[in-house]
């Protein structure tokens, strides 16, 4: 699958996957509005039937509301009485009414008195046997209405509870829905992956064709020239010629080596010959020995050996590729004279070697990649930089293969930062 045709199924599915999540929260909406308007009903109509029921219990059916109900907030309630209201009364029509009209629900009310002008008396009312009805922080703060009569109002804590309760059918439904995006989310994950390590595998073809390809061309044109029976009157182009050979000869042997070692690492790192080895000694030694490659590109390699204790337990071969491998890529990746910088400290029971470069750095993107087997910093048909991207991927595996740990600080054009961890 190409890009254009991914991006193109990514935004569709993004899309489609959009459309349905509004969908179902547009009729979980729609629910939820029946299930409140259902409740409201039946709430004013009990509440109706209690407004009623005061008024005769004080015998006064001539004083009566056409409508005593208002519904003054989604869970709260007012009823108007043209008439003193007995809390204890009210309370026992309200629980009577409630469950008659199947609302068994914990509530909360309060009786205002006109006389005094405030609510004097409220209450909190519990229908479920969990509920502590003298639990002071259920008790609702009603507010000051502009309604100059006796009246009580009504308010429903729980009430989202109770109504999404009834919704069961449409939570599972949408952690169906959840679980399948969650699936498709996945899916389109592993794409990318595939794709990405698709990205990685042609790259890497293409930086082996090229690898082996300069090689088998120049042995090739060589041996040609040695098969001409001229060649034998002049020694000096025969010896050329034959060190052309051996040199790229040797050049595709090495390339093969760190194809096949690498393949082999797991088994390298159980047979890794563990000594005690003074890294100071051997950073000092592998410095002089990399100082030609520095004086051909006008570099420089500086030491600061600040630990106190540089002696580790390590395989001597190993952790000098280590190192060199940093080294390496510092000189190899760098536009202008390569400045590298090695130091050495001592933090708790670690000793910590850090390699610092002046070249042109890793992306935030690239530097998450870096270390996994066969990834290089993608360039398309570019080869001006040799490798297989298996140099930072044998340096992690390495590292581990000590027990340590490795870190990256990298910015474009400003270098790199390695920090080997390594215990003691």
């Amino acid at each position: 699958m190409n890009s254009k045709t991914l991006r193109i199924f990514v935004a569709l599915s993004v899309l489609l996957l959009s459309g349905v999540i509004v969908i179902q929260y547009y009729w979980f909406r729609q629910a939820y509005d029946l299930q409140d308007k259902d409740f409201d009903r039946r709430t004013t109509s009990a509440l109706r039937m209690v407004s009623k029921r005061i008024l005769d219990f004080n015998k006064n059916p001539n004083n009566k509301l056409l409508k005593p109900v208002r519904r003054i907030t989604s869970n709260y309630y007012t009823v108007q009485i043209n008439d003193t209201i007995n809390h204890q009364i009210l309370e026992e029509f309200l629980k009577q009414e409630f469950a008659h009209n199947d609302i068994r629900l914990n509530f909360e009310f309060g009786v205002y008195d006109c006389l005094k002008d405030h609510i004097n008396y409220t209450s909190f009312v519990c229908f479920s046997e969990n509920c502590n009805r003298t639990d002071s922080t259920r008790i609702y703060h009603f507010p000051d209405l502009d309604i100059h009569n006796y009246y009580f109002g009504v308010h429903f804590p729980d009430k989202k509870l109770f109504l999404l309760s009834d919704l069961d059918n449409w939570f599972v439904s949408s952690a169906i829905l959840l679980v399948v995006m969650a699936f498709f989310v996945y899916a389109l994950m592993v794409i990318f992956k595939q794709k990405r390590l698709s990205e990685i595998q042609n790259d890497f073809i293409n930086n082996m064709t090229h690898e082996f390809k300069t090689p088998i061309s120049t042995i090739s044109i060589s041996s040609e020239v040695l098969m001409k029976p001229e060649i034998v009157n002049t020694p000096e182009r025969l010896l050329s010629y034959a060190t052309i050979i051996r040199k790229e000869a040797a050049r595709l042997k090495k390339n093969v080596d760190t194809v096949l070692q690498t393949a082999n690492i797991s088994q390298k790192i159980d047979k890794l010959n563990f000594e005690k080895v003074d890294i100071h000694e051997l950073i000092e030694d592998l410095a002089i020995s990399c100082e030609p490659s520095f004086k051909e590109k006008n570099g420089d390699l500086s030491l600061l050996l600040e630990a106190t204790n540089p002696i580790i337990q390590a395989d001597r071969l190993h952790f000098t590729n280590i190192i060199h491998n940093l080294i390496d890529n510092g000189l190899k990746y760098c536009k202008r004279s390569p400045m590298i910088e090695i130091s050495t400290k001592n933090v708790g029971r670690n000793l910590v070697i850090c390699i610092k470069d002046n070249g042109i750095g890793i992306s935030e993107r690239d530097q998450k990649q870096v270390f996994n087997k066969f990834f290089r910093v993608h360039t398309g048909n570019v080869h001006d930089v040799k490798g297989f991207g298996l140099g930072l991927y044998y340096v992690k595996e390495m590292v581990e293969g000590h027990k340590g740990s490795i870190e990256l600080k990298s910015k474009i054009e400003q270098g790199c930062e390695f920090r080997l961890i390594i215990p003691q």
